[in-house]
């Protein structure tokens, strides 16, 4: 045995072995078996997974509650097929589908690829709770922050989606009772022009005024113009009138296809206005019944006038004649005097007016008034013409400038009796007193302001053709008598 030892053959075999077992105990791995280092199979852990729910009938349920939400996995397959898997190719699903409301414990259904096998999954069943929902269309609102430029408002917002401003709202159903608002929010802080197509986000708020995050709007955005202007006040439109329709035609009615204008400026201006007068028809252009199209124009002091222009139906028809009966009214008498109408007798007066028929037929006696302005006229006697105040579209016939004179005297009534009441300023000889300047300020047939109008015209809003756009001068002052109407 020493000699083979000894021998250098024996020793070199004995080297090689005992090299062998050292590098046997060296990569010698206790956990695996001797199949797991000889085989190409491998495992691979997932250690969360997502769950996701399916078969949701979300037009009457809503999934408040799942839990958990991951799971842990581990799959086996061939190591190259573990090294091209990706997370989304382990598929685990919720089967909700025929679940009513409430909280349910559900199994856990999955999908793997070719060539790859489950080996555990941890939990295998989750929790899940389901809750009634409800949708309901909603108003959007616009909340906004900050303050306008000095002066200027916000208007009525304008939404981008065809003007649509109601969206849907999908919550719990004993949640739907708590919506207090659906909103955008949209700054103005020192606007001084509109917003335009501004892009915002919809939020539900509750009764107060805390966003429910979890409620589902649609749209979840809206695009939305929000008008910036000075103040504005709606006022009934009142049409004016210029010149003067052909001899023989009068206006019958008067139809703006809108009746009220908005109109924009200062506030103390606003305050004063009851009605706008911005638009005018000149007649002499008229040539019959029609729709014409009128500019609103804005006046002192008005920044803008919206709509910039408007439709009105004139209807033009035969003009006819009529005597009516007024009494004479005297006015501003001085102090101490007294006035007795000598002609026409009775201080009646009859007298012929044109317009249309149906104009003329709806004239009432608070209509036409027939007056003489006595103001600083001393005692005498005197001819003086009478003052008309008339409806629009109603002008004296031409023959009454000359009927429409009175005749009467002013006394004195502290001047005794038996002595000239005239005294100095009676002509001598006894005549007619010719009426100072004060007496005749205004010619027979000046007519009075014309009412407004806000549609066909009648007898309590007419004047004569020939007006003046806003001082309703009658067919007598204009020189157009039987032309208007």
């Amino acid at each position: 045995m020493d000699k083979w030892l000894s021998h250098p053959t024996a020793l070199k075999v004995l080297s090689v072995i005992i090299a062998l077992l050292l590098w046997a105990v060296v990569h010698f791995d206790p956990e695996k078996t001797p199949a797991t280092v000889t085989s190409n199979v491998d495992t691979k852990a997932y250690e969360a997974q997502s769950v996701v729910p399916i078969g949701l009938d979300d037009e009457f349920y809503a999934l408040v509650k799942l839990e958990p939400t991951v799971v842990r996995v581990v799959v086996e397959g061939k190591r190259a097929n573990l090294l091209a898997l990706k997370d989304d190719d382990i598929v685990l699903n919720v089967d909700v589908s025929g679940l009513e409301a409430g909280e349910h414990t559900v199994p856990l259904s999955y999908k793997l690829p070719k060539g790859i096998e489950l080996v555990e999954m941890s939990p295998t069943t989750v929790t899940v709770e389901l809750v009634e929902i409800q949708t309901k269309l909603f108003d959007l609102g616009v909340i906004t922050k900050g303050t306008p430029a000095k002066g200027y408002i916000t208007g009525t917002p304008i939404f981008a989606n065809e003007g649509n401003s109601q969206v849907e709202v999908t919550l719990p159903k004993e949640e739907m009772s708590h919506v207090g608002s659906v909103s955008i929010t949209l700054s103005v802080e020192g606007a001084e022009k509109p917003i335009e197509e501004k892009k915002a986000k919809i939020v539900v708020y509750d009764t107060e005024g805390k966003p429910m995050e979890h409620s589902v709007i649609k749209p979840e955005t809206v695009a939305v113009t929000l008008p910036v202007t000075p103040p504005f006040k709606m006022l009934p439109l009142q049409i004016g009138f210029t010149g003067s329709l052909p001899e023989g035609l009068s206006v019958s009615a008067v139809k703006p296809e809108i009746e009220k204008v908005a109109v924009y400026g200062e506030q103390k201006l606003l305050d004063t206005m009851e009605s706008y007068k911005g638009a005018t028809i000149d007649l002499s252009k008229i040539k019959g019944s029609g729709t014409y199209q009128v500019k609103l124009e804005a006046s002192d002091g008005v920044k803008l006038v919206e709509p910039t222009e408007v439709n009105v139906e004139l209807t033009i028809v035969s003009s006819e004649t009529r005597t009516i009966s007024r009494q004479i009214e005297l006015n501003g008498l001085g102090e101490g005097l007294s006035a007795n109408i000598t002609s026409p007798e009775g201080g009646t007066a009859s007298f012929e007016v044109v317009g249309a028929p149906n104009v003329l037929d709806a004239l009432e006696t608070g209509d036409v008034l027939l007056s003489v302005d006595l103001s600083g006229v001393a005692p005498g006697t005197y001819t003086m013409n009478v003052q008309a105040s008339l409806p629009r579209f109603v002008q004296l016939a031409g023959s009454a400038e000359a009927v429409l004179k009175v005749t009467l005297d002013i006394t004195d009534n502290s001047v005794s009796t038996g002595a000239d009441p005239a005294g100095a300023d009676t002509p001598e000889g006894g005549g007619e007193a010719t009426a100072p300047p004060a007496g005749e300020t205004a010619p027979a047939g000046e007519s009075a302001e014309p009412n407004e109008s806000g549609g066909e015209a009648d007898a309590g809003s007419g004047a004569g053709a020939g007006a003046g756009a806003e001082t309703g001068d009658s067919a007598a002052n204009s020189g157009e008598a039987g032309n208007g109407g």
